[in-house]
């Protein structure tokens, strides 16, 4: 009688057992991991892709309009609007574009930058153009037909 007290019901018995057994699961879950480590590899691209920028083609800039909307970064990340510098904080650089009256109008402006400023000064300029108000920016490139990209 006292060994049915400590008889947890798993050792052997009459009975089914109640346990569930994982090792072929376990089994199948490896197979697959082994065949997405194997395969994985083969559905990325086969050689290093390359991208072909579009040429692009446009009018030119008018002077008052060049100087009323374009703002212009140079390669120290100074801010320009037309030949009129502009502060670098970008909320007093947000605060100082919404008092432009022509930017109001327009709803529109350009942003030239030099070929070696990073993409953070842009991104910059693009959120005070936005806190400003002007929901439509262009970007101006150099004319020339010449010009070969940088890599």
């Amino acid at each position: 009688m006292s060994s049915h007290l400590l008889d947890d019901g798993i050792g052997a018995g009459d009975g089914p057992v109640a346990g569930i057994n994982v090792t072929p699961m376990v089994d199948v879950m490896l197979c697959l991991l082994i065949i997405f480590m194997v395969s994985a590899p083969m559905m990325g691209p086969q050689a290093p892709m390359e991208i072909h920028i579009p040429k692009a083609t446009g009018s030119a800039v008018a002077e008052e309009e060049f100087l009323l909307t374009t703002i212009s970064i140079d390669k120290n990340g100074n801010v320009f609007l037309g030949t009129v510098g502009l502060s670098s904080d970008p909320v007093t650089l947000a605060a100082e574009l919404s008092n432009n009256a022509k930017l109001k109008t327009d709803q529109m402006a350009f942003i030239q930058g030099d070929e070696n400023i990073s993409f953070d000064r842009i991104v910059d300029v693009l959120v005070a153009l936005r806190t400003a108000g002007v929901p439509k920016v262009g970007f101006l490139t150099d004319p020339r037909a010449d010009a070969k990209p940088t890599p």
